[in-house]
């Protein structure tokens, strides 16, 4: 029988390519040289939908396997360029290509250089968004290649200490977490975690906590750190400890340090002990067998160490299951700091649906995880801006909690004077807005513990504000507005007594 003939033409691939037909597109090019050529040249047209299509083929082919070494070098000159373009969509997909060549494929020594130092430059622009992607590049091509890795290790750390952006210090972190979390190679991952370790000595309170949290998710990798490096660590998180911002997780870590050094393995209960060897007996076929039986914090464990896992209940998150959403929501946030930059930002519009939610506990869960996000990676920003638009113009109750719960978990993550003069803004708008007046008292009375960890400054404009609405609607809500600012003068008080003290040393 003979093959049906088939007609390409560039301008019949173009138009699928705006019509978003890349099913189409990524068949002809897998089949046939001369569609592959018309993409490849497609990446240089004009318009940004159709270069943004045109690299998805490329990178549906890397998935699939079909883009052989050949077609690698033909191309990879052209995303290396579109890596720059000044469309932010075009520049985020081609930075997709790239990690997803850097995963998938082997490339030639010029190649890798190529790749690692257009990644490299992003990173020292600090582009929100673009360096945390390229963050993700360069750490799987520092796992892949010993001589980038060296390279890598040295210009990171160097740019955390000498840049004062923290978009481009996350970055660099980020990308050194990744590089941990993926080699094989003994040494590189122990010279990284002591290099991360020093960075607890950072004057910065901001660079000290991502440090804290890159050394957590090392610890899932525990087996090859070194002794010394264990010690070091404990060392220096202790030295911390006494911070009030990074005493808990560093307690936390800390624990965790002391058992893998067997420093307290002689006091393990039965119950950590049994913990323990579940952990080592379950994959990822039993995940749905303990969520059922409730071992929600088993899998969470398995989650850290288990990157399948981590899909699985990535997935989960949109399960038509609501049982099971709430599973994976619990264990999303047990694993935070476990997440890439893809999949940070992958959870972020499900976790805005949690937030949503009429359950109060998928709320706060929902805001503290997207909260710990956007410590993470602060190139989230955007998102977060638009979200909290919409939200808090938003008349229905939910919605409104919803923003509370966030900006109060943000406030809390990032207790920064311009922040919490935002904070007190949105709060003081709210109050004076009679459709959401009711629900934001509520919430304000109901989670009043927080209220301490605002300023003097941020204080007295609440109180301010509470007044000014005091004796409205006929005195509708005067009682919740008296006891919350009775409780906000103690807090003045207190803040007053502490400045004082503070000014006698």
């Amino acid at each position: 029988m003979q093959k049906e003939e088939v007609i390409i033409e560039k301008s019949g691939i173009r138009e699928d390519l705006l019509s978003w037909n890349i099913k189409e597109v990524v068949a002809l090019a897998e089949n046939y040289d001369e569609a592959f050529h018309i993409v490849k040249e497609l990446l240089r047209d004009k318009n940004p939908i159709v270069k943004t299509n045109a690299l998805q083929v490329i990178k549906e082919m890397i998935k699939r396997g079909t883009l052989d070494r050949r077609k690698v070098t033909e191309v990879v000159e052209d995303i290396v360029e579109l890596a720059k373009d000044k469309d932010e969509r075009v520049s985020l997909k081609a930075i997709e290509v790239l990690n997803l060549l850097l995963e998938k494929e082997e490339l030639d020594e010029n190649q890798y250089e190529l790749v690692t130092d257009a990644l490299m430059d992003i990173i020292k622009r600090g582009a929100p968004l673009l360096s945390e992607y390229a963050s993700e590049g360069l750490g799987k091509a520092g796992a892949k290649v010993l001589k980038l890795a060296r390279k890598l290790i040295g210009w990171l750390f160097s740019l955390i200490k000498s840049s004062k952006d923290r978009q481009v210090q996350s970055a660099a972190i980020a990308a050194l977490t990744e590089m941990a979390a993926r080699t094989e190679d003994k040494r590189i991952f122990n010279e990284i975690f002591d290099n991360m370790a020093d960075l607890l000595d950072h004057i910065d309170p901001y660079i000290q906590e991502r440090a804290l949290l890159a050394l957590d998710r090392m610890l899932s990798r525990a087996e090859i750190l070194t002794k010394r490096n264990k010690i070091k660590a404990m060392k220096k998180i202790r030295e911390i400890s006494n911070d009030v911002r990074l005493a808990s997780k560093a307690s936390l870590i800390l624990e965790k340090l002391e058992k893998i050094s067997g420093e307290e393995e002689e006091i393990l209960t039965k119950q950590e002990l049994k913990k323990k060897l579940e952990i080592s007996e379950y994959g990822p076929d039993d995940v749905e067998r303990l969520l059922d039986a409730g071992k929600t914090d088993i899998v969470a464990e398995l989650a850290k160490i288990d990157p399948i896992v981590m899909s699985m209940i990535l997935e989960m998150l949109h399960s038509d299951d609501p049982v099971r959403r709430m599973d994976a929501l619990w264990v999303l946030s047990k694993v935070t700091s476990q997440l890439t930059p893809t999949d940070a930002y992958s959870v972020l519009p499900v976790l805005a649906e949690f937030l949503k939610s009429r359950n109060p506990w998928a709320r706060k869960t929902a805001a503290e995880t997207m909260a710990d996000i956007y410590s993470l990676y602060p190139g989230t920003a955007q998102f977060f801006t638009s979200l909290l638009d919409v939200l808090l113009r938003s008349s229905r109750d939910a919605d409104v909690e919803g923003a509370l719960e966030l900006i109060f978990s943000l406030q809390h993550r990032l207790p920064t004077p311009e922040f919490e003069m935002a904070m007190v803004s949105i709060l003081s708008d709210l109050l004076r807005r009679k459709e959401t007046r009711a629900v934001t008292l509520r919430f304000m009375a109901r989670e009043a513990q927080r209220l301490m960890d605002f300023d003097y400054e941020g204080l007295i404009q609440l109180e301010n504000a509470l007044k000014e609405i005091y004796g409205d609607e006929g005195g509708k809500y005067d009682n919740i507005i008296a006891s919350l600012i009775d409780l906000i003068e103690d807090l003045i008080k207190l803040k007053k007594k502490e400045s004082g003290s503070l000014g006698q040393l």
